[in-house]
Formats: C-alpha cells, sequence, structure tokens
C-alpha cells in the first residue's frame, strides 16, 4: 500500500475503496436467509448402474441462484457434457422442479419451472433428489449439509454460481465411454 501511495495517491484511493466494497457486509434481501448451503450431492444409480459406495460432490450454493444453475453445476461437477436431456429435482414434499416430460399426464403434479425458482429456504439435512436424464435416470441425492454459511470461509471468494468445494469417488462417463472413440476399451481386444 505505502508503494502505492508513493506512486500515486489517486491509485491507492480507489484500491481502497475497492477493498471497502469487497469486505462490506451484502445487503439483506427480506425473506431470504442469511449465508450459503453446502449441499452433497450423491450419484445414486444411472444407465443401470447401482452405486454402493457413491461418488460425489459437495456444492456451495447461495439462496438466490435457481434450481437451473444448481442442475448445471451437478452436471459439470459430474462430467456430463451432452445436456441435452431433461431433468428435474424432487423436494420432500413431492414438488417437482425442473422440465416436466412433454409425454407426462400426471395433472397431480406440482412442478416448478427451475430457471425461475430459487434455492431459498432450504433446511439443514433436508433431503431432495435430482434426476438427469429420464432416459438413462441418472439419480442423486442432495442433502444441505450446511445452512448459513459464508462462501469466503467455504471457498476463497464469493463465487457467481454454484461451486464444488469437496469430491470423492470415481463419476462414470454420461454414456460408458472408455475411449475417445467411443467403444469400452474393455470390449476391444487388439489383434497382431
Amino acid at each position: 500500500m505505502r508503494q502505492i501511495e508513493a506512486a500515486d495517491p489517486a491509485a491507492l484511493r480507489i484500491v481502497k475503496d475497492d477493498l471497502a466494497k469487497l469486505t462490506a457486509p451484502k445487503p439483506r434481501i427480506a425473506g431470504m436467509p442469511d449465508g450459503w448451503y453446502v449441499i452433497r450431492v450423491e450419484l445414486l444409480r444411472g444407465r443401470d448402474l447401482e452405486f454402493r459406495a457413491p461418488p460425489g460432490r459437495d456444492l456451495l450454493v447461495s439462496p438466490q441462484h435457481t434450481f437451473r444453475q444448481l442442475a448445471e453445476a451437478i452436471n459439470a461437477a459430474f462430467g456430463r457434457w451432452d445436456l441435452g436431456h431433461l431433468y428435474a429435482f424432487t423436494l420432500e414434499d413431492g414438488t417437482r422442479i425442473g422440465i416436466p416430460q412433454l409425454d407426462d399426464d400426471d395433472d397431480d403434479l406440482d412442478e416448478r419451472d427451475a430457471a425461475r425458482t430459487k434455492i431459498a429456504r432450504r433446511t439443514e439435512d433436508e433431503v431432495f433428489t435430482y434426476e438427469f436424464d429420464f432416459g438413462d435416470g441418472w439419480m442423486h441425492r442432495c442433502t444441505v449439509l450446511e445452512a448459513g454459511v459464508q462462501p469466503e470461509d467455504v471457498y476463497g471468494v464469493r463465487p457467481k454460481g454454484p461451486v464444488p468445494v469437496w469430491g470423492w469417488g470415481d463419476i462414470p462417463d454420461q454414456y460408458g465411454r472408455t475411449t475417445p472413440e467411443g467403444g469400452d476399451d474393455d470390449d476391444e481386444v487388439e489383434e497382431d
């Protein structure tokens, strides 16, 4: 700081103003909980695979993020690259949030748009599910591990979207591919 002040006092004022903005408490939005969530996402099954020791990722999520942003973060954390599939979250009360199936005839189903529905008002130990690609049925259990955390304490900065902060286990390829050519190299035999 002293070097900046010696070189350019105006630059020091700008740096101090920027630091004050970065460290100032964020304004609280009425009705929104303080702090962020750490949500544990475990892959239970998909593409006819069931995981006894499910691979997982812990994600840092703001109450202001939408379920669509959470879906995008889960898909990225689980290495998915073909994202042209339907998905849905199912909350403990049966509410579904996502992109509804086009042929869904269940009129009693409460479906909400994931692009507009915020993560807000989750509680610690709350469990809900996330299913990606209804054909292959990639099913995840999502558990709110912590509520009210400060993102800077967990991640170092306040990220724009949900981010993984911890992970474990082997993530299977979305289509079971093990080579760039698309085949399963365990099934291929090289002949001389």
